[in-house]
């Protein structure tokens, strides 16, 4: 099997029924493959990223089209060519969850701590929702981590212990199936 060549589609605007049919339709009608997305309606905007596979003269056509489709839909549209890196060194894959009454300053205070020991954010995802009872506000994250494989993962715990102590924040570090 050939090696397939990747591009990188963003999109936000107004949401509305069938984006995703739109999106996708116009992708498969260009001969290429979408392999992994993340799409999500906050406050009534709808927006989209989406890894495109194919062969390389049918991504410069959509390159070359998405004008079309951005016209049809109403969203801005972005894209880029997806570059492969090889990783610097070995990383092993942990999940992060992390919650706590919401508050600013969260999501800050955990990826200080990462990044400040070279952990990448694979992806992550919050909410903010009510709760059952109270109706008080809550903060939820869940993150997949990539940690280089010389962190000390319990010192990592211990400095998320002391946010958990300072803030009040539940966090917990897992290690991930690869």
């Amino acid at each position: 099997m050939a090696d397939k060549d990747h591009l990188i589609l963003t999109a936000i605007g107004p949401d509305q029924v069938g984006l995703v049919q739109k999106i996708s339709e116009f992708i498969s009608r260009h001969g290429c493959n979408i392999e992994d997305s993340k799409m999500a309606v906050f406050c009534g905007e709808f927006a989209v990223i989406v890894l495109i596979s194919g062969d390389g003269t049918n991504l410069v056509k959509i390159g070359r089209d998405y004008r079309a489709i951005e016209t049809e839909t109403g969203l801005a549209i972005s894209i880029k060519t997806a570059v492969t890196r090889a990783a610097p060194g070995a990383f092993l894959p942990y999940k992060l969850t992390a919650s706590c009454m919401d508050h600013p300053g969260i999501v800050y205070q955990i990826s200080a701590v990462l990044s400040s020991v070279g952990v990448n954010i694979e992806s992550m995802e919050t909410k903010t929702y009510a709760a059952p009872i109270s109706g008080t506000p809550i903060f939820h994250l869940e993150a997949v981590i990539a940690v280089p494989a010389r962190t000390n993962i319990n010192q990592l715990r211990a400095r998320f212990a002391e946010i958990q102590r300072e803030e009040n924040i539940d966090i917990d570090l897992t290690a991930a199936k690869s």
